[in-house]
């Protein structure tokens, strides 16, 4: 027994159409157009379709983006906060070390002054009250006759140059004061120091008795003799 062929089933669009007369034109649109038209569509949608999906990764992508540039600008935010402090914290013990240095360096500059300026042979070379006269020959020479028990003194702080025989007075002390000053001291008594000792000011240098009561007294300045009356403190 044969077997029908089976008829593939055709599509037809129709369309209708109202003139003004009232006439009805009827238009038909074949089943390839339809199914062209149909497969357009299709294509359109999956593109719709493709394009929405795009659209919505790219969108998920850019605010992971978004919030991960959040998070980064937050970390920025705190780590700036925390350095403007440790600065804050830095500027203010910079400060405090800057007045540190400041103060050391004054009372070092102030301690230095005094330091030069005790050095200064400007002191009184005798203990306690004597005559005075200035030598009327050779280099200038402050001459004093001390009371016995009298000690003869350092005029500033200094250091022994030398402790040696004088032909006039017996025994000569020098003593270097620096910056230039050197005091010298020349009498008939038993030197009390050594050369090389670093004595402060007053320091006894001899003591007046019978045999020694007067002291010459000179003062070098860069190796020149000066007059002590220029430097000497009479008052002490």
């Amino acid at each position: 027994m044969e077997q029908k062929a089976k008829r593939k089933t055709k599509f037809a669009l129709l369309l209708v159409t109202e003139k003004e007369d009232g006439t009805i034109r009827q238009h038909t649109i074949g089943s390839a157009l339809v199914e062209f038209a149909a497969a357009i569509l299709f294509l359109l949608a999956v593109a719709m379709i493709c394009k929405f999906v795009y659209d919505s990764i790219t969108i998920k992508d850019a605010r992971k983006e978004i919030v991960s540039q959040i998070v980064t600008i937050n970390n920025l935010t705190d780590e700036n906060e925390a350095l403007s402090v440790e600065n804050a914290t830095l500027s203010s013990k910079v400060t405090v070390l800057s007045e540190t240095v400041s103060k050391k360096a004054a009372n070092e500059d102030a301690l230095s002054q005094e330091t030069v300026e005790n050095a200064l042979p400007k002191g009184f070379p005798l203990s306690g009250s004597a005559t005075m006269k200035e030598a009327e020959e050779g280099d200038p020479m402050l001459i004093f006759t001390a009371a016995v028990g009298v000690n003869v003194v350092t005029t500033g702080t200094g250091t022994v140059v030398s402790a040696s025989a004088d032909e006039t007075y017996g025994t000569k002390i020098v003593i270097d004061h620096g910056n230039g000053y050197q005091s010298i001291y020349r009498n008939n008594g038993t030197p009390l120091v050594k050369t090389g000792e670093t004595l402060g000011k007053g320091y006894i240098l001899f003591s007046v008795g019978e045999d020694n009561q007067e002291l010459g007294y000179q003062i070098l300045k860069d190796d020149a003799y000066i007059d002590p009356m220029t430097l000497i403190d009479i008052n002490g």
